[in-house]
């Protein structure tokens, strides 16, 4: 048994070329995915969820729940009841923890999954007597297994000129990524009611999040399984979706169908989604989604082993603050901690032993951070020269000269600086100036990008951050070959 292949649209567009023959053409791609919620307005950004009663902290509400997208994604629970002389006494002398307080618990009153009411507002009486609540409250699980799919959205995500083409109301949207990952089948693509650039502008011109693409994920063999199976799977999905975006973002409201009707879903935004903004760090917008193709595939086989998932996952924490809003000079002391991780995590744990290359804990720490770092370059088989059209870090590496190493790569230039910062003088506070840090940081980072691609034994193609156009188009192999990590 096989997973059930997605029917074509079948739309017909008739044509009258310039001698009034007519002809028609018929659509050969799959309608686009469909989620049990509406696609929320860009404007708005609201999906409304339920209307109804619910239960929290052993009170009943009236009230409803939605997923509000600004100023960050968040699951909003607005409920009103009867308040009786005991909750008002129980608020005398009552004060908030400066401790650790957990989310609270919301139990909605259903057995299915309820339809989406038409709008999030809540109606209430303003009467003695009455109380209205808010809440950010822990996911909210609806429903049960088994499914036979789960489709989602995935807020803030990517453009992609390339990619398979779908169908939305007459109308042919390119961008659709659809691959295996082991056992299960990964299909993504653009939200349709908008062309994908009308709504990468509009996030990015507003620092807004917005549901950009629609996904679906299912068995291969077709065979129907437990929602929870696949949630691991999407967590990956997400984590390398942020990777690749250089910022947190998140997959949001996944639903499990069988049989076409919803019988699962979590109300959830899963991760602090950062804002749209700034560029891709490597994406090439002409290829972007055969790139997520062979990123999703490399990142699922790298997260079934459990150190380089692992280290993969730790080296993100540095990457996401390195590359989203952080200064200049952390564009530079941040990158060479997390190629420090990488090199440690690759020379003393994951080759071999009895590989040549394989280093002791005792021998790796003998290393200064250059030397460490080098060796990880060398291994990528990275360039790591400084670039011609940088001129204000020429300029550095001119100052960096010396009779033994008269004219210091970009390598020797970024851990110099990175030192300045992590081990501050007094003589050296003012030695370099802004546009030198952003230099070494675009340096910094091209290093780090590419390290943490080939760590994940991606094989693709790819834009350095320090090259000279960084247009769509301009995709470079990789310098590494197959078989280097």
């Amino acid at each position: 048994m096989t997973s059930t292949p997605d029917p074509d649209c079948g739309c017909r567009h008739t044509l009258t070329n310039e001698a009034g023959e007519e002809f028609t053409i018929i659509h050969q791609m799959p309608k686009a995915l469909s989620h049990y919620y509406p696609l929320p307005d860009l404007a708005t950004g609201v999906i409304p969820l339920y209307r109804g009663k619910f239960q929290t902290d052993g009170k009943r509400y009236r009230g409803v729940i939605s997923l509000s997208l600004d100023p960050r994604p968040t699951v909003d629970v607005s409920g009103v009841r009867n308040v009786t002389i005991e909750d008002i006494m129980a608020l005398d002398g009552s004060r908030g923890s400066a401790k650790w307080v957990d989310r609270p618990t919301v139990a909605v009153d259903v057995k299915e999954v309820p339809k989406p009411p038409k709008t999030p507002h809540l109606r209430w009486s303003r009467k003695a007597g009455t109380e209205r609540r808010s809440w950010d409250p822990a996911p909210i699980d609806v429903g049960s297994g088994p499914v036979d799919e789960i489709t989602f959205f995935v807020l803030n995500g990517w453009l992609a000129f390339d990619g398979l083409n779908t169908c939305y109301d007459g109308h042919d949207r390119p961008g659709r990524v659809q691959i295996g990952l082991g056992e299960w089948e990964l299909r993504i693509e653009p939200r349709g009611d908008h062309a994908p650039k009308v709504v990468r502008d509009h996030s990015r011109g507003r620092g807004q999040s917005a549901v950009t693409h629609v996904g679906r994920i299912r068995r291969l063999d077709g065979v129907d399984f437990e929602p929870l199976d696949a949630v691991g799977v999407l967590e990956v999905v997400e984590t390398l979706v942020s990777f690749a975006l250089g910022r947190v973002t998140s997959v949001a409201l996944p639903v499990g169908m069988l049989n076409g009707k919803p019988v699962w879903t979590r109300w959830s935004a899963l991760r602090a989604v950062d804002r749209p903004l700034g560029s891709t760090p490597w994406l090439d917008a002409s290829r972007a989604a055969a790139q997520l193709a062979e990123l999703f595939q490399c990142g699922h086989a790298a997260s079934l082993d459990a150190l380089k998932w692992e280290v993969f996952q730790r080296t993100l924490g540095y990457y996401f603050s390195a590359n989203f809003e952080a200064t200049v000079t952390m564009k530079v002391m941040l990158p060479v901690s997390g190629l420090l991780m990488l090199s440690f995590a690759y020379f003393v744990e994951t080759l071999p032993p009895g590989d040549p290359a394989r280093l002791s804990k005792k021998a790796w720490k003998a290393l200064t951070a250059e030397e460490a770092i080098r060796l990880l370059l060398d291994r990528m088989a990275a360039d790591t020269a400084v670039p011609g059209h940088l001129a204000h870090l020429v300029g550095v590496q001119s100052k960096l000269a010396t009779a033994a190493n008269p004219a210091p790569d970009g390598l020797s230039c970024v851990v110099k600086m990175r030192n300045d910062v992590a081990h501050p003088e007094r003589a050296r506070l003012a030695r370099w100036d802004t546009y030198e840090w952003a230099e070494a940081g675009f340096v910094a980072m091209g290093f780090f990008d590419a390290a943490m691609l080939w760590w994940l034994d991606y094989q693709g193609r790819y834009i350095p951050r320090s090259a000279k156009h960084r247009s769509a188009g301009d995709a470079v192999d990789v310098p590494w070959g197959s078989g280097t990590s």
